[in-house]
């Protein structure tokens, strides 16, 4: 997989293109802007879990006062190394707004229930996945026993048919309590992780790579690691993988 951190300053337009890269996009800081995705504004803040599937339009404004940042994830490299790699631009430098603000979200605002006739697409109907709502299910878990290896984990997934949201790529986010360290594992996929919010080590075959806010790094596939909280406070490390 591919992985950059994307700036838009206030004020600042993308243009509408299409391309047969999947992307997913983790907003790491701002707030005040949105992304036109197939005629549907989303809006973006920090925390949100957003998915563009491959060959649909998009664009990006931004409305607010402050810079945006997000985490973007595309699956280029197997696309670029199978030759198959497709990009388009929009015949106008943006695409219309079609469908109402938070169309899928409204659709799709209770977990377990899905509309009737609303899941034939081959992508995720739903485009945004709220922090809010994230941080919710994983404190509703934290209540539980911890599971050894990931603490509190949530996969992000596609509400129609329960697989990955992204599709051809998996993601998730975890809450590791304060002082809290999971056990060793290792599996596959490779994985990339975003240190959305607290600090913390993460040891790598034997290597030990601290972390904290806004850090970013990389676990390969079949490397033995665990993660340790050493803030004071719970920690939610974003990360996405090529397992869906």
């Amino acid at each position: 997989m591919y992985a950059g951190i994307q700036l838009l300053l206030p004020g600042e337009k993308a243009p509408s293109h299409r391309h047969n890269q999947s992307a997913i996009r983790f907003i790491v800081q701002g707030s005040g802007a949105y992304t036109i995705v197939e005629g549907e504004r989303v809006y973006m803040e920090e925390g949100d879990f957003l998915i563009t599937p491959a060959g649909l339009w998009h664009d990006h404004f931004h409305a607010g006062a402050e810079p945006m940042l997000w985490l973007d994830c595309l699956d280029i490299p197997m696309l670029y190394h199978l030759g198959a790699m497709f990009f388009e631009h929009y015949p106008d430098f943006n695409q219309p707004v079609t469908k109402p603000d938070h169309d899928s979200t409204l659709r799709y605002s209770a977990s377990g229930l899905r509309p009737v006739h609303d899941h034939e697409n081959h992508y995720a109907p739903q485009a945004v996945f709220k922090w809010k709502h994230t941080k919710q299910a994983l404190e509703n878990l934290a209540k539980l026993e911890a599971d050894p290896f990931d603490a509190y984990a949530v996969e992000f997934i596609n509400p129609a048919t329960g697989k990955a949201a992204a599709n051809i790529i998996g993601a998730m986010m975890q809450l590791l309590p304060e002082g809290h360290a999971t056990l060793a594992h290792r599996h596959v996929h490779s994985a990339i992780y975003h240190a959305f919010d607290g600090e913390g080590y993460t040891v790598i075959n034997g290597v030990k790579f601290a972390w904290e806010k806004g850090d970013t790094f990389v676990i390969p596939n079949w490397a033995w690691h665990d993660h340790v909280n050493t803030g004071s406070q719970g920690a939610y490390p974003f990360s996405t993988n090529t397992c869906p």
